[in-house]
């Protein structure tokens, strides 16, 4: 399965289960594409560590499950939540953490609108 074949499946998913609209749900499933690659290197650690099968169960195989076990009143928080418990952003040199919905303005879905600190 392809990275395209994973977002397209896991955004159905998560505009069913979470009532969001595609582009919300798109946002989320980039922002897990781009922390496999520049400037979040070691968000994942070495492939075949712990870290890595953990993150690649949460954030990938499971992400849906993963956002349900987290508090919050919206996908954006159950997203920083799962962040938090992950570690994920003492480990990445840029953002982890998704601005709220109504603060992001969309100039295309390669930018999911994150920020290093606490929205």
């Amino acid at each position: 399965m392809g990275a395209s074949d994973w977002a397209g499946r896991m955004c159905i998913r998560l505009e069913e289960e979470f009532e969001v609209s595609e582009d919300r749900a798109l946002r989320i499933t980039t922002l897990v594409r781009l922390l496999r690659g520049e400037g979040y290197e070691d968000v994942f650690g070495e492939h075949g560590s712990d870290r890595h099968q953990r993150l690649q169960k949460r954030l990938i195989d499971d992400l849906d499950k993963s956002l349900h076990e987290q508090p919050g009143d919206t996908i954006e928080e159950r997203w920083n939540n799962l962040m938090d418990e992950l570690n994920c952003q003492s480990r990445a040199d840029k953002g982890v953490y998704l601005i709220s919905w109504e603060e992001h303005d969309a100039d295309g879905w390669q930018n999911p609108g994150v920020t290093r600190s606490r929205p």
